[in-house]
């Protein structure tokens, strides 16, 4: 197999956990810190620190320091557009079984 692929797996892995992606759509939302992110999360600092560098090393976010603190923020406009491209395309895949999900994000994304 190619590199490329190799590249392609550790990306996919990193989207492939919960916290990770909570963060990810948290962030798409508005930039955060890292207690901001462990507050709402109820996770520790050192797990939230841990996913955050996986983000990181992977493009998918970015900081810039805020007093004493990182504020992260999704890193561009591609990365927020893939992931509510991933939204909605689990959401149509999945259609059958959310029917009776009650969020309105769900909802607006059915046909």
């Amino acid at each position: 197999m190619s590199d490329i692929n190799s590249y392609i797996s550790d990306f996919l892995k990193a989207l492939s956990d919960q916290t990770r992606l909570d963060i990810l759509f948290l962030l798409q939302k508005e930039g955060r810190t890292s207690n901001d992110l462990q507050n709402i999360l109820q996770k520790s600092q050192s797990t939230i620190s841990q996913h955050l560098k996986i983000l990181l090393s992977n493009n998918l976010i970015i900081f810039e320091k805020k007093d004493k603190e990182n504020c992260y923020n999704i890193k561009d406009l591609d990365t927020s557009n893939f992931l509510s491209q991933i939204n909605s395309f689990v959401i149509k895949k999945n259609k059958e079984k959310l029917v009776d999900f009650i969020d309105s994000d769900v909802k607006d994304v059915l046909p």
